[in-house]
């Protein structure tokens, strides 16, 4: 007999929870046992770089969010300022729809 029971949403959640929160402590202890000069050196060598293809990012300004995108491949990177911007904003879904409506147009041919 096999047991076809699938997971409930909420263990479902219990588990992304989990391993989200793992892997925060993983780079955590990465971060921790780095130096200073390997700090700077990494950042030198992938800062202002895509972490989906390698590409050269270009910063975007989008209505107060500032945000980096990618010209190759169409990813975007927010840094924490932009992020805590679009959360704290008092109307968070015009800026999420000014953020989505640019890579509509930015990614048509």
């Amino acid at each position: 007999m096999t047991n076809d029971k699938k997971a409930s949403k909420t263990e479902d959640e219990y588990f992304a929870r989990e391993d989200a929160e793992r892997i925060r402590k993983l780079h955590a202890d990465e971060m921790a046992v780095l130096s200073a000069g390997e700090r700077e050196a990494l950042k030198k060598l992938h800062g202002g770089r895509c972490a989906n293809c390698g590409g050269l990012m270009v910063p975007e300004r989008i209505e107060g969010a500032s945000i980096l995108h990618c010209p190759t491949c169409g990813g975007a990177f927010l840094e924490r300022s932009a992020w805590e911007f679009i959360h704290a904003h008092a109307e968070p879904h015009s800026v999420m729809g000014a953020v989505l409506n640019w890579f509509k147009s930015a990614n048509k041919p």
